[in-house]
């Protein structure tokens, strides 16, 4: 089924775990670092589906992990990455990156830096014609992810989670046509009980049952908080009112329906709406997500309110 453009999420997952060598035997053996024990980042990427751009490919040459006063320290090199990630088929299946060793320490920031190399990122539109994207700073400083201070400690386990919204970060410049990426990344640390995926799908509709007209240059979009504290959002199909967002992570949110602009910033106050069927208007909808479920929601916004 094909919406308008949804705000995607590529979640990079980063367990960092600093485990005995039964673990690390399976990771490249038992090598200690200078701390002690050294711990391990799994790495996985996850995305969700796209309209008016069908594929977004990236070529990520490091990821590193910053600590508190220190330089960075490499996870991952150009050598031990794909040369292409297509982040859009990723919508179903997390791709898993590697699982390289980590000191124990403080650490405060993750950094993603791309390719700058003419082709290496592209996108192909809805209309199968391919675009090369340009990321400014992406070689140089990358994407940085400022998470706070957390700790990895030996024999205990760290889940970074990081949520890479590239529908939000890939946009076509006015004039040009030019296709820029300009990251839109955030992180926090989760607990490992809460990496399992839900989805969340519906319409939302006025009281007469009909999509709700859209103000030219503006969109319609179904807002949900995550625990990282940024914002997933799936925009409402103008035509026929449907959303999804095909993967997010299992939990307690609140839902709003907004008008954004181009770059999905919020324009104005939340929408109020209800429930098809239930009479109580809300501005906010709390839902809880069970692994593995698939919540539809029926939205009805009110057109008038006393």
């Amino acid at each position: 089924m094909v919406f308008g453009r949804v705000k995607t999420s590529v979640v990079v997952v980063l367990a960092l775990l600093a485990v005995g060598a039964f673990i690390l035997a399976g990771c490249g053996g038992g090598d200690e670092g200078p701390a002690g024990r050294s711990g391990t980042v799994q790495v996985l990427l996850t995305d969700v589906p796209l309209s008016d751009v069908t594929e977004v490919h990236v070529h990520i040459v490091r990821i590193e992990l910053v600590s508190e006063g220190e330089g960075p320290v490499v996870l991952l090199t150009d050598d031990d990455l794909p040369d292409d990630i297509e982040l859009i088929a990723l919508s179903q299946q997390p791709m898993p990156l590697g699982e390289p060793l980590v000191e124990p320490g403080s650490y405060n920031q993750v950094r993603l830096i791309l390719s700058d190399e003419v082709g290496a990122n592209w996108i192909l539109d809805g209309e199968g014609v391919r675009h090369d994207l340009t990321v400014p700073s992406g070689a140089q400083t990358g994407a940085k992810l400022v998470t706070g201070q957390f700790e990895v400690v030996a024999e205990q386990m760290v889940t970074l989670l990081i949520d890479f919204n590239a529908a939000a970060s890939v946009h076509q410049a006015g004039a040009s046509g030019q296709w820029i990426m300009r990251p839109t990344i955030s992180a926090a640390v989760v607990s490992a009980d809460e990496l399992d995926f839900a989805a969340i799908s519906g319409t939302v509709l006025d009281e007469e049952g009909n999509p709700l007209e859209v103000p030219e240059g503006e969109l319609l979009g179904v807002f949900i908080e995550t625990p990282l504290g940024a914002l997933e959002v799936a925009e409402v199909d103008p035509e026929s009112g449907e959303f999804q967002i095909p993967a997010i992570l299992a939990g307690a949110y609140d839902l709003k329906i907004m008008y954004a602009d181009a770059d999905w910033n919020p324009v104005g106050d939340p929408l109020q709406f209800h429930l098809e069927g239930e009479a109580d208007l809300l501005t906010a909808l709390a839902i809880s997500l069970e692994a593995d479920e698939v919540l539809e929601l029926s939205l009805v916004v009110a057109t008038s309110v006393e």
